[in-house]
């Protein structure tokens, strides 16, 4: 009869535990996932000077990272930190293109020919030069690194090893992406740029990391051969490298491309495969950190109700870093349960049995998560202040701060006066003046390629990419797939939209045909040039690394071929 009654006890317990769960599984992979998330800045930014008008300008932006070892080696995407990795010449190299790119956006009434350009040099002071090389925690603490693996940015190698200078770190375990399945859960973190556009958010809310949740859609591959997962977990600027975590609390893959529509469901990950050869070639030994391993404790123990074991859990994170986001938050609610007396201890018997059929029945419900090597992540600080449409890699915001006053460069020669007029309120093309740095720009979100077309264009799809040079698109980058695109003036049917009345509905088509890149005009009124239009219009136009694709005439769309 007792046994009867306890097994009744049990019953009731497990019953009123199932209908009240304390977090779902989604939840608790968040809560365990998230203090091993940080931002990951990866850019540079200048500020030039012409004729006393000043050009603010930066390339690069901020993704996602997270910890893979307890000694600060962190995982992201190449795309996120390749001008770190490229380093500062070309970085210099890039900001001066961009700054061409403005000035004839600017002033469209100058020459910008040869002799323009070294006139425009020569009048052209460099006053500030930032490098922005740092994580930013979940607490808000910066924390410089060095890139020690990369891959190539827009592959299915599009990963890359950073470390920063740190112990005890909250770290994710990397789980093998091979196994993964069709319809297999995935939660991925991140910070979009969305999250805080034009500072709708308070600076502590742009610390938090985003959750979204979906499903495997697909599996894939490049053609190089690596595995990429396609979801239909929404992701956006400055996700990329974020992890995408399974239901066993595994990394499985890395958020890469997603896309620049409104419709989502094509986005894809970097295989966790892929990572773990670049942790190979590191020679890395990914192993359980104990601070993960006592925050997963202490959260088993909280979800549980068993607040005095979680606290001393809690306490040890504490003590072994100091920087974690989340367990002084979870340390003070559990003491505020205690005063409630919502504590729950074990007891032999009926609570042993209760326990017991609790395992049970989530276990046949399909709802048992168990994380052996959940982990957290480090605290991020400030958001930096740097903006431009920078035509190579992505980017996001930098921390406040005062720019470093490099020597000055006095080039040879000026522009003769008035060549350079006075524009009226300096109105950079996407981009938002930061806080407390009224003459820097906000840098653009991360994303693989910025562009009009999703650039879904991975190994086979993808064979290069086109960048404007003049026109109402300067300096936006679109995706070149094998399958090639249309540019033109229609809605709907153009890949690359262009709403100038010199351009036809369908104006030109670009793509491989039989393994050649060509340009064909779609019978326009304008004509399709190529490099100059003094050559002539074309009708078919074989194109090599380089060339310029000029829709009717320059100043209305002039695109770069870039392959590779």
């Amino acid at each position: 009869m007792r046994l009867a009654c306890a097994i009744g006890i049990g019953l009731a317990a497990a019953t009123h535990a199932a209908a009240a769960p304390p977090a779902s599984p989604q939840q608790q992979i968040a809560m365990i996932a998230k203090p091993s998330v940080v931002r990951v800045w990866g850019a540079y930014g200048a500020l030039y000077e012409i004729e006393g008008v000043r050009f603010p300008e930066a390339i690069g932006g901020s993704g996602t990272g997270f910890f893979i070892t307890a000694d600060g080696y962190i995982a992201t995407n190449a795309h996120v930190v390749a001008y770190i990795s490229d380093g500062d010449a070309k970085a210099k190299d890039a900001l001066l293109r961009a700054l061409i790119i403005d000035v004839s956006k600017k002033y469209p009434q100058l020459r910008l020919d040869d002799a323009g350009l070294r006139a425009l040099a020569a009048a052209t002071r460099l006053v500030e030069f930032k490098k922005l090389a740092f994580v930013v925690l979940p607490n808000g603490d910066h924390l410089d690194y060095e890139v020690k693996q990369i891959g190539k940015a827009g592959t299915g190698r599009d990963c890359a090893i950073i470390k920063v200078k740190t112990s005890n770190a909250p770290t994710l375990p990397v789980g093998d992406s091979s196994k993964s399945q069709v319809e297999d859960h995935v939660v991925v973190l991140g910070y979009p740029g969305v999250a805080d556009f034009e500072r709708l958010l308070d600076e502590k809310s742009q610390l938090q990391a985003t959750v979204t949740d979906g499903a495997i859609s697909s599996l894939k591959r490049a053609s190089s051969g690596e595995q990429i997962l396609q979801i239909s977990a929404p992701i956006t600027h400055g996700n990329s490298g974020g992890p995408a975590i399974d239901q066993r609390g595994n990394v499985v893959g890395l958020a890469t491309f997603g896309n620049e529509g409104e419709v989502q469901g094509f986005n894809f990950l970097v295989a966790s495969a892929t990572l773990l050869e670049m942790v190979k070639d590191a020679k890395l030994e990914l192993k359980p950190s104990p601070t993960s391993e006592a925050w997963r404790a202490g959260l088993e123990h909280y979800w549980a109700d068993e607040y005095t074991d979680a606290i001393a859990k809690f306490e040890e994170v504490e003590t072994a870093f100091p920087a974690h986001s989340e367990v002084m938050s979870l340390i003070r609610l559990s003491h505020q349960a205690q005063k409630e007396g919502k504590e729950k201890k074990p007891s032999s018997g009926a609570g042993l049995i209760a326990g017991l059929v609790i395992g049970g029945l989530v276990a046949i419900g399909g709802v048992v998560f168990v994380v052996r090597r959940g982990r957290t992540a480090h605290p991020a600080g400030g958001a930096p202040a740097f903006a431009t449409p920078s035509p190579g890699y992505p980017m996001q915001p930098v921390a406040p701060g005062a720019m470093p006053q490099p020597p000055q460069q006095q080039m040879y020669g000026r522009i003769p006066p008035g060549a350079m007029p006075q524009p009226p309120q300096q109105q950079m093309y996407g981009r938002v003046a930061p806080p407390n740095q009224p003459g820097m720009p906000v840098i653009p979100k991360t994303v693989a390629i910025q562009g009009g077309i999703a650039p879904t264009a991975f190994g086979s799809l993808s064979v290069g990419s086109l960048t404007c040079m003049r026109g109402q698109l300067a300096g936006q980058r679109f995706a070149l797939t094998a399958t090639g695109i249309i540019v033109g003036r229609q809605p709907g049917v153009a890949h690359v939209l262009i709403n100038d009345h010199r351009a036809s509905g369908k104006h030109v088509w670009i793509g491989l045909e039989n393994g050649v890149l060509v340009a064909i005009d779609q019978n326009t009124t304008n004509g399709t040039y190529i490099n100059d239009v003094a050559r002539g219009r074309i009708t078919r136009a074989q194109l090599r690394d380089g060339d310029v694709v000029i829709v009717g005439e320059p100043d209305c769309l002039s695109l770069q071929i870039k392959l590779g």
